[in-house]
């Protein structure tokens, strides 16, 4: 491993080798700590998965039905159930004691935790205990990965799935049983969480590694694929089988979204897929990792055939990245599963890095994270002050009507995380895995005061909570039913959370029905289309600082 030379210190310096310490171990686990909690929970639900996601679990902890899950009434059919049973289980469990959507968020942090045990196991059985911690860290630095992280979304429990799933290849060729246990109970997870694109991207990897890379066969093909049939059928299957027996409707929309598919290759490719478009996004989505595994592969190029570990990450990412570019439209959100190979790669091949170019991406990430640390801080000092004034108009432009709330516990833990983090970057002896450590301590510090700091003020941004409060005023002067229009799922959904509101889509309304509200949504500052006499315009509004999506309520 290449060494840069060593900073004198005052106090002990760590050194991230990649052996095992109590220290770096306390110090490994305080990270993962920091990276995770923070904005998991003190936000209400967010545009636009969050949003969703909460309408769908507010429906299943007030009487919805659990097999097939309902959006304000509506049958859902974009996931299947998983990660809402978890997420309306931990409401359940924790929605007394906290408000209910931060109770549901709660999956997501937990979802995280398995990925990244799946991760370092994964690490560990390709290169050794040397790599675990650090495909760990590298998953945590990426760009791309730290905002779905702490959302509600069934993509978490997707990619938790897919990384156990990973590891169960991985392991058939020492210990086919327990592989079979990992990789079966994987794919169920990540069946259960994103349908058939667990299947698209699974079944080819357990067909095609052994035959291409043969370090990684069965070391015994019976009990390996016994293993794996024991844990892949029974959930999905008991699954799909209560479904038929409890809602036989829901249960053939689900057959006809699954079988037809798997059936017939046309269905395979979506109709706006781009073949190249996850190539090209995870160039920025899993940065710093990209670029660095990368190189890693350019300086082991001549022993490529010799190492079948990275045979293995190469092959999983180029496999999934191909797969999801012809089967789904493009969507930045399908680009976790490419992070999990990259990782590995990195934490695989970091010792082999440069040393110039470790030290650029240590100069590089404290340098960039230091800037951004001191301009958060200012700018929330700015907040407190009212100095500098054109720093504070433009925080009032961006956002009309918030005001600022001093809050201690928010400074105390920030400053007191600030100064550790300072603390970390003084006193850590220079190699090149600390140039990946410091990264991703620094991306860590910065979504930290995000969480904490400004946290009331991106919430107030990013949240419906007030506009669906003042338009709760409005409809509850005169109670009753209320028509939409053009209303998307996550205002469907937060209709119901906030204002107990199921909206009615006008397309599905009856001569039964006589409401005297009608909710449309659209694009400021394009008015809705023209609604018919006699309904006349009574409220419109929108979160505040979004200058494009506005409500519109009419009065008859």
């Amino acid at each position: 491993m290449h060494q840069l030379d060593q900073p004198q210190s005052p106090l002990p310096s760590i050194r991230f080798d990649g052996q095992s310490t109590p220290v770096k171990i306390l110090l490994f686990i305080i990270i993962c700590l920091a990276w995770i909690l923070p904005g998991l929970w003190g936000h209400a639900p967010w545009k636009f998965d969050e949003a969703v996601n909460q309408g769908i679990v507010f429906d299943l902890t007030h009487g919805g039905h659990w097999l097939a899950p309902t959006l304000a009434g509506q049958r859902y059919l974009v996931y299947p159930p998983f990660f809402f049973w978890v997420s309306a289980s931990l409401a359940h469990i924790f929605g007394g004691w906290i408000p209910l959507h931060d109770a549901a968020r709660l999956a997501s942090g937990l979802f995280m935790i398995i990925t990244f045990t799946g991760v370092g196991l994964l690490a560990r059985e390709l290169y050794g205990p040397r790599a675990s911690r650090m495909a760990v860290i590298t998953l945590m630095g990426c760009a791309g990965l730290i905002v779905p992280a702490h959302e509600m979304s069934p993509i978490l429990s997707w990619l938790s799935g897919l990384t156990w799933s990973y590891y169960g290849l991985i392991l058939a060729a020492r210990r086919p049983v327990w592989a079979g246990t990992a990789w079966g109970l994987g794919f169920s997870l990540a069946f259960l969480s994103n349908g058939l694109l667990a299947i698209a991207l699974l079944i080819p990897l357990l067909i095609l590694v052994p035959i291409l890379i043969p370090a990684y066969r069965a070391a015994r093909w019976l009990p390996y694929l016994l293993s794996c049939l024991f844990w892949v059928i029974p959930g999905p299957a008991l699954w799909l089988f209560e479904l038929h027996h409890h809602d036989l409707i829901t249960f053939n929309l689900w057959w006809q979204l699954l079988v037809p598919t798997l059936l017939s290759p046309t269905h395979w490719i979506d109709s706006n897929s781009n073949p190249l478009y996850y190539f090209i996004t995870i160039t920025w989505y899993a940065w710093p990792a990209y670029p660095v595994a990368i190189v890693a592969l350019w300086q082991q190029r001549r022993q490529f055939r010799q190492k079948p570990a990275n045979q293995f990450g190469v092959f999983v990412f180029v496999l999934t990245a191909v797969i999801l570019g012809f089967s789904t439209s493009p969507s930045e959100k399908n680009c976790l599963p490419l992070l999990v190979p990259i990782s590995i790669l990195v934490a695989g091949g970091i010792d082999h890095l440069r040393r110039g170019l470790a030290s650029a991406l240590d100069w590089f990430g404290v340098l960039t994270f230091g800037l951004i640390t001191i301009l958060l801080w200012l700018g929330w000092i700015a907040q407190i002050t009212g100095h500098p004034k054109n720093l504070v108009d433009y925080l009032e432009e961006q956002l009309p009507g918030y005001h600022f709330t001093f809050e201690w516990w928010t400074f105390t833990v920030s400053l007191i995380l600030t100064a550790l983090w300072i603390l970390l970057l003084l006193n850590s002896r220079k190699t090149v895995r600390r140039s990946m450590v410091n990264w991703t301590s620094g991306m860590t510090i910065t979504w930290i005061l995000l969480m904490t700091l400004w946290l009331p003020y991106i919430d107030s941004a990013r949240s419906y909570q007030s506009v669906m409060k003042n338009l709760g005023n409005k409809i509850h002067q005169h109670p009753g039913c209320v028509y939409s229009t053009s209303l998307g799922d996550a205002q469907r959904g937060l209709m119901m959370y906030y204002l107990n509101i199921r909206t009615i889509p006008i397309q599905l309304t009856d001569s039964t029905q006589n409401c005297h509200w009608w909710l449309a949504q659209g694009t400021y500052p394009t008015a809705p289309r023209a609604i018919p006499a006699p309904w006349v315009l009574y409220w419109s509004g929108s979160r505040p600082g979004d200058h494009q999506e506005r409500f519109y309520l009419f009065r008859r």
